[in-house]
């Protein structure tokens, strides 16, 4: 007798994976749909440009499908699927000569400890602070942009958001610091985090169709 595959909100990564290996591709949009939101982001953190955020979406799940029977479940797989997505925004940007080489690589940090950001007042909509954060996050540096997104935005902890980008944790933290120094701490938070950069349906759902008819036209081959 064949046991029931769970529903797609509760199902866990690892059973998706299972399914998917056994031969059943379709279960992959599974994994597509959970971690839109999150590759979205992280690619906005590092391209800025939305076709070029597809771009990079598209080809990591591509290459995590393909290797999905070697995924070694030591981390999670939204972490190992994220660091995927950092390396596809990487290549990007190395194609296009807008990053420095050494703008990724690890500074010598003298520990600076966490602040308490006070609460912003009430003056603007929040639609407004949004948008002003939205642009604010886009003015930082790439890899203080990606370090708050995954951290503050993703809500990534701190050791997690070092795997991902091959970061020391301690790297993560201070650039997390001066991140937030360039920002306007008072509207950091009044503004509706899980809101910004949000990959709604009508970019999910025929993003998640284009990678879902790539993946099956691969495992017909």
């Amino acid at each position: 007798m064949t046991t029931p595959i769970e529903s797609p909100e509760t199902i866990s990564d690892f059973a998706v994976i299972d399914e998917v290996v056994r031969g059943n591709r379709e279960m992959f949009e599974v994994l597509v749909r959970r971690h839109n939101q999150r590759l979205f982001r992280v690619g906005m953190a590092c391209l800025g440009r939305r076709e070029l955020v597809e771009d990079a979406m598209q080809n990591a799940y591509l290459k995590a499908f393909l290797h999905l029977p070697r995924f070694r479940r030591s981390a999670a797989f939204a972490t190992w699927l994220t660091r995927i997505m950092v390396n596809e925004c990487r290549m990007l940007l190395r194609k296009q000569h807008t990053v420095r080489e050494d703008e990724w690589l690890e500074e010598d940090h003298t520990a600076i400890p966490d602040e308490q950001v006070t609460p912003a007042g009430q003056n603007l909509s929040l639609n407004e602070m949004k948008t002003l954060l939205e642009h604010a996050i886009n003015e930082l540096p790439g890899n203080y942009r990606t370090v708050y997104v995954m951290r503050e935005i993703e809500q990534l902890n701190t050791a997690e958001t070092a795997e991902c980008l091959g970061l020391s944790v301690e790297n993560v933290k201070v650039t997390l610091h001066r991140a937030r120094e360039q920002l306007k701490t008072q509207l950091l938070k009044s503004a509706a985090m899980p809101e910004l950069f949000a990959f709604k349906a009508p970019l999910c759902n025929p993003f998640t169709a284009r990678v879902m008819a790539r993946v099956l036209e691969i495992s017909r081959r």
